[in-house]
C-alpha cells in the first residue's frame, strides 16, 4: 500500500507536478493549433503570391491583344489597294483587275478576301511582290497563286515570256 504519510508530506509537491503537467499538456495543444494556423497561413499567403502572378501574366496578355487589335482594324477596298498598288508599282507588277469576294466573319474577326489579276516580268518580281504582301505592317496573307507564262512578242526583238497571275488575299480586321 501506499504509505499515507508519504503522501502526506509530499501533498504540495504532487499537486505541483500535476498542475505542471497540466498547464504542459494546454500549452502543447495551444502550441499545436497556432502551428497549424501558421502553416494554413503561409499556404494561403502562397497561394496568393502565385494567383497575383498569373493576373500579372493576363493583365499584360491583354496589354499586348489591345496592342495588336489596333492592327486588325476594318479597311476598305481602297485603302487596301492603295497599299497593294503601291507594293505592285515597287516590284514592277501591273495589276490588271481586282475581284472582291464578300467578307467571312469568324469568331473574334471578319476575313476579307479579293483575287487579284495581275502581269509581272518575271517570277522575282512576283516573289517580291508577295515578299512586300506578306510583310506588311497591316495582316494581309496569300491564300492562292496561279501561274500562267505567256509569250510575248515585240517587234525586232526575241521572244520573251511574261507571268499571268491570280492572288487570292486575305485580310483579317478584328469584330
Amino acid at each position: 500500500m501506499i504509505n499515507s504519510n508519504l503522501i502526506e508530506r509530499n501533498k504540495n509537491m504532487i499537486i505541483n507536478a500535476v498542475v505542471i503537467i497540466v498547464a504542459l499538456i494546454i500549452a502543447f495543444q495551444f502550441y499545436k493549433n497556432s502551428s497549424n494556423q501558421i502553416e494554413d497561413l503561409v499556404r494561403q499567403q502562397n497561394e496568393a503570391i502565385e494567383k497575383n502572378k498569373v493576373t500579372q501574366e493576363i493583365a499584360s496578355l491583354e496589354k499586348k491583344a489591345e496592342q495588336y487589335r489596333g492592327n486588325f482594324v476594318r479597311k476598305d477596298l481602297a485603302s487596301v489597294m492603295d497599299i497593294v498598288s503601291g507594293m505592285a508599282k515597287s516590284s514592277s507588277v501591273r495589276i490588271l483587275s481586282v475581284k472582291p469576294y464578300s467578307e467571312e466573319p469568324m469568331d473574334n474577326y471578319l476575313n476579307s478576301s479579293f483575287m487579284i489579276t495581275m502581269r509581272a516580268p518575271s517570277y522575282h518580281a512576283l516573289g517580291d511582290f508577295i515578299s512586300k504582301i506578306e510583310n506588311d505592317k497591316d495582316v494581309y496573307l496569300v491564300s492562292e497563286v496561279s501561274i500562267n507564262a505567256v509569250p510575248i512578242n515585240i517587234e525586232g526583238k526575241e521572244a520573251s515570256v511574261e507571268l499571268d497571275v491570280n492572288l487570292k488575299i486575305n485580310t483579317i480586321s478584328y469584330l
